[in-house]
């Protein structure tokens, strides 16, 4: 064989490896880029409103995020939030600054350690909320402490109570009942025994208000 021959295809043998180490090295620092995006969105998201796995509340989906650029995405959960965040990096060219995170649309709800169903409509009720949970702790970030499984009973401070099959009947039993009862600002709270799914799937029976401020201070750690 050619021995100038067998010489350029090793030149070219190694021009085309190094090649693709550099394509895998874009494609990783890419990769990271686009999750670090993601993370740090979910993250200030809960910092938002102080919710997460070891913050004082849970979000309550469907939930409404605004981006930068003015588009809005509603999301069922967290992983779609996720979903819906990396389709906003690839859609707007891959390079947004930390000023590009979603926000919340409110109005929102939450659910606090004792089970309360809080309505959350404006950003100083928001910030108040905040300052209540308190800075984050160290900790996991960008995930909740556990999903409510459905169907589950909201009780209202005049005592009607309501069974709602799913997040969208959630939200809006509660919308419904303060539009019906303006002016009224307790807060409804849902009626135990309840189940929630935790972050490894394992499914929880909770009897009372006490194990779900139990279950979900042990989120914490």
């Amino acid at each position: 064989m050619n021995r100038s021959f067998i010489k350029s295809f090793g030149v070219l043998a190694i021009i085309a490896i190094a090649a693709l180490f550099t394509s895998c090295d874009k494609a990783d620092e890419s990769f990271t880029s686009v999750e670090n995006f993601v993370l740090q969105s979910v993250t200030g998201i809960e910092d938002e409103c102080g919710a997460g796995r070891d913050r004082c509340v849970e979000l309550v989906f469907p939930i409404t995020v605004e981006f930068s650029d003015g588009t809005t995405a509603e999301v069922n959960s967290y992983l779609e939030l996720k979903q819906a965040i990396r389709l906003w990096f690839h859609t707007n060219g891959g390079h947004p600054s930390p000023q590009d995170r979603p926000k919340l649309v409110l109005p929102i709800q939450v659910i606090n350690e004792a089970g309360e169903v809080i309505t959350i409509e404006t950003p100083e009720e928001l910030k108040a909320l905040r300052e209540e949970c308190g800075p984050r702790p160290h900790g996991p970030q960008g995930e909740p402490c556990f999903t409510l499984n459905f169907p589950l009973t909201i009780s209202f401070v005049d005592s009607t109570e309501v069974v709602v099959n799913s997040r969208e009947e959630f939200k809006a039993a509660v919308q419904a009942w303060r539009e019906a009862n303006p002016g009224q600002h307790a807060h409804p709270h849902l009626v135990f025994p309840l189940s929630v799914t935790l972050t490894d799937g394992t499914i929880v029976d909770v009897e009372n208000p006490m194990e779900l401020r139990d279950l979900k201070r042990d989120c914490r750690g």
